[in-house]
Parts: structure tokens; sequence; C-alpha cells
């Protein structure tokens, strides 16, 4: 198994004799460290960006590039996005309402891209599939605030992770230099605008779609409080995740996909199979079943369909029937609380409690730049493998 390269950091036990008593044993009172997360307080501010568009029947609208204010340690930036005043009787993307925003870059002061995805849906996959909070709370579609209407309005609200986990505050990064900023970028509609929104038939109306972006960070600690010792920064401070997509074309008949996101650990990778014909709904009946997964040539992982998505079901109880026996079948595809077509999700968050998220980093998969990590299947007919990769660079201990 490879090891990622990581920041190696002095540890040990400091020994002071001078005021140890006699027998050896230490007169002085250790006072223990009192943990970031208690001794910081959460924070949520307006980012100042508040854009309005009308969305274009062709074209898609750069909304710009936005500086993200400085304050203590960042941990997500939050997207509102509206779409009103949409009239006539339209159908419906599959991807819907989340693909009304495309093209979503994060950058760190440096100018390092810590969060791209190429559409609203891949947020929304990083956000249900992630591990960041309560898995019942995790799909957007499940929140009061996700609404659709018949005539093409919606809201829904994301979040750009960065914060890795919210027990100890880890991933969360500095964020104190007003002049070097974070900075978003996102863009309103596709290539072929409204059409990666709406299906075969657009509203008579196009909806004014209004962007609004929040920000949510931790307090800087302070140094002590009564007589207590704080841990001031978050633990392996400068500790960042990452998301990234790579588009991988497809034939009908046996394929290798080679993953090539590698060199950090690896916390999930997110499979979302395209039809060319038919979008996600083919993917899904066009998925390898069985499918293999090798790690450097050695095979890792063979699985039917069947168990893939007992799998994915059983670690986020998406799809499940209503308790009580409300449902008398499982819950439909791309419904909220259900599972989505052509998505097939290797987590690597879920040793804590057998459920995505809030891990011990204990089955994070440690990689190089040379690791192979590769998908063998046949596949049912052409199309496209969008792969999310969510990695890590530790920057020292981050290991329960």
């Amino acid at each position: 198994m490879p090891t990622a390269a990581t920041v190696q950091t002095a540890g040990g036990t400091q020994q002071n004799t001078g005021d140890r008593a006699r027998g050896g044993k230490s007169n002085a009172q250790v006072m223990p460290l009192v943990p970031f997360i208690r001794a910081s307080m959460e924070h949520r501010e307006p980012c100042g960006i508040d854009v309005t568009r009308t969305l274009l029947t062709s074209g898609a609208q750069d909304l710009g590039v936005f500086d993200i204010p400085a304050y203590g340690y960042i941990r997500n930036i939050v997207l509102v996005v509206t779409g009103s005043g949409a009239a006539g009787s339209p159908t419906f993307h599959e991807d819907f309402p989340f693909s009304a925003i495309t093209n979503i870059a994060l950058t760190e002061p440096n100018g390092a891209v810590i969060a791209q995805f190429n559409s609203g849906y891949d947020l929304y996959l990083a956000n249900k599939w992630g591990g960041y909070g309560n898995i019942i709370s995790a799909d957007p579609r499940l929140s009061p605030t996700t609404t659709t209407t018949a005539t093409g309005g919606f809201q829904f609200v994301l979040r750009i992770p960065i914060e890795i986990n919210g027990r100890d505050g880890l991933g969360c990064l500095p964020n104190q230099n007003a002049a070097a900023t974070f900075k978003l970028r996102m863009t309103l509609g596709s290539g072929a605008a409204s059409a990666g929104i709406y299906g075969a038939t657009a509203p008579t109306t196009q909806p004014n779609v209004r962007v609004q972006v929040y920000s949510e960070a931790w307090d800087q600690p302070e140094v002590s409080v009564a007589g207590m010792t704080n841990q001031a920064t978050p633990p392996a401070m400068n500790t960042p995740q990452f998301w990234s997509a790579q588009i991988f074309n497809v034939n009908a008949g046996s394929q290798t996909v080679r993953f090539t996101r590698m060199g950090n650990y690896v916390r999930n990778l997110i499979c979302i199979l395209r039809n060319t014909s038919t979008g996600r709904v083919g993917g899904q009946s066009d998925w390898p079943d069985p499918m293999q997964v090798f790690l450097d040539a050695r095979p890792v992982d063979t699985a039917i369909k069947t168990l893939m998505t007992e799998q994915m079901f059983r670690r986020s109880g998406y799809g499940s029937r209503a308790p009580a026996g409300v449902l008398t079948s499982a819950l439909a595809y791309d419904v909220a609380g259900g599972l989505d077509n052509g998505v097939f999700v290797y987590d690597f968050t879920h040793e804590f409690d057998q459920s995505l998220g809030q891990e011990n980093r204990d089955l994070w998969l440690p990689t190089l730049g040379s690791t192979r990590v590769e998908l063998q299947g046949v596949f049912g007919n052409a199309g496209t493998m969008t792969v999310l990769t969510n990695d890590v660079a530790i920057a020292g201990p981050v290991f329960l």
C-alpha cells in the first residue's frame, strides 16, 4: 500500500527533572488544552455577493470573480440560488434545479484551486455524499429550502465545503488577511444556457436568477481564558481538502477507466455515468454489472450493481422505505431522499459509525502520484463518466 507524502512534525514527551520531588514524581500541574472548537465560536456573515441575472435562452453568463471577506478560519461557502418570475409549462432537465449554476471554482489566496465543479449538480452530489453532517439532512433535495414550481421557478442552498470534519474543525483554513482573499467564480447557465436546466420545452418567460453568498467560519480563539490554555488553531492547520472533476469518454463494451487525481489521501470518489442519448437514466442501466476496482493492478473490489446499490443505501439510508410501512416500495431515483440515476459512490469516510462522514480518517486511501486506481467492466453504451475526486493534503497529525 503506498503512503501519501506528509509533513513530519516533532513529537515526544518533554521531561523536566528540575522540579521533581523525591520519589521521581513531578510537582508541576499539567493543565489540559481546551479543544479548538470549544475555544472558538461559530460565525456566519454575508459575503457582499448578491447578483441577479435573467437566464438567457442561449449562452452562459459569467457572474464574475468575487472576494470572500477575511474572517477567522473559513469552513464553508454557502450559495443561495433563487429563480423567480418564470412563466409557461416547461419540461425539466434531469439535473434541475441545481444545474442553474455552472463552472463553480473556489481558490485560495495563493491561487490554488481547492474546489472546482462543472455544474451545480456536481456540487449537489458533493453535499449529499461528501459526509459533512447529519446524513438525514445532507441531501439538499430534502431541505425545505429546495423548491420548484411548474412554471420553472426554483430555490436551493448548496455549500462549497472547506472544513472536513465539524467534530474538531479539521480542514478549516485561516482567512485573516484582507489583502489576500479566497476567491469565488460562478457562471449562470451552460453553453446552451437554459437547455441545461430545462428540457425540450423552455419557459415562455425565463426566470430571474439571484445568487447570494454567505461564509461560515470559526472565530479566532483567545490564547487562554480563565487560566486555561486554548488550542488557538485547528488541528493540523493548513490541511486542505480538494474537489475536482475529470470527464472520461466511454464506449460500449469492455473499458478501463483510470482515475487520474492521485497523490494525496483520497476521501471520496463519485462516478456519474451518462448515456450519450438518455443521460443519467441511461447511465444507470449502462453501469458495468459486475465491475472491478484495481489498486496498482491488484483487484480490491468486485461487485455486481445490486451490491454497489445496497452498499450506498446501507451507508446513507438514501432510497429507503418510509418507517411503519407508509410506502409499499423503496423511493424512486432522483427524488428527495432517493438515490441518483447513474451515480455510484466510493466513500472512505464510514468507519466511525458505518455511515458517511465525521470519520476518524482511518479509511482514507493513501496514494502517490504513481498510484493506479482503475475501474474495469463492460459498459452498456457509449457515454461519459464524470469522476468527482475528494482528496486531502495533510499538514500534520490528522488520525484520531
